[in-house]
């Protein structure tokens, strides 16, 4: 039979505790450093987001270049209805193209707002940065058109059934 050398449970206990701590000092270490990559891969991602509104912002695509490509009334001929409709029907699809490209540009904007945030915390933001983030919220929700949305009747009936949505 084994003999108690003076240690006993309390021995045990303390290397069972020091074993804890240590496994613990160490998950904290590992999760700092997976946020430490996440936080590069953020700032790379957000690279890419601030990239892609400078291209868009430089291409014939922004919704400012897309308004000097408008057409003059008559060009497309005068005195008939399919001219006009042709007409109407171009400054609609070119009236849509001028709102998508401003509401991506605001989106891709906001979308490094966030990153940015994500990366430091909201309290690491500029006041600016802020202002601009609940003003583009704000300017998504005013041109939010449900009817275009193809998951708001799900979302609605979803918000019925008490989901949660």
């Amino acid at each position: 039979m084994a003999e108690d050398n003076g240690s006993g449970l309390a021995g045990i206990g303390t290397a069972m505790g020091a074993t804890s701590a240590a496994i613990a000092a160490q998950a904290t270490a590992q999760a700092a450093a997976a946020l430490r990559i996440q936080y590069e891969d953020l700032k790379g991602y957000k690279n890419l987001v601030d990239g892609l509104l400078t291209t868009l912002q430089e291409s014939p695509a922004h919704h400012g270049k897309i308004a000097d490509g408008t057409l003059p009334t008559g060009a497309l001929g005068k005195g008939f209805a399919e001219a006009e409709n042709l007409y109407k029907a171009y400054n609609t699809v070119h009236s849509e193209l001028q709102k998508l490209s401003k509401g991506l540009a605001a989106q891709i904007e906001g979308l490094g707002i966030a990153i940015q945030s994500a990366g430091g915390g909201y309290a690491e933001v500029d006041e600016e940065a802020k202002r601009r983030m609940a003003l583009i919220a704000k300017q998504a929700h005013e041109d939010y058109v449900p009817k275009r949305d193809p998951y708001a009747d799900k979302m609605a009936d979803a918000t019925d059934k008490g989901s949660g949505f």
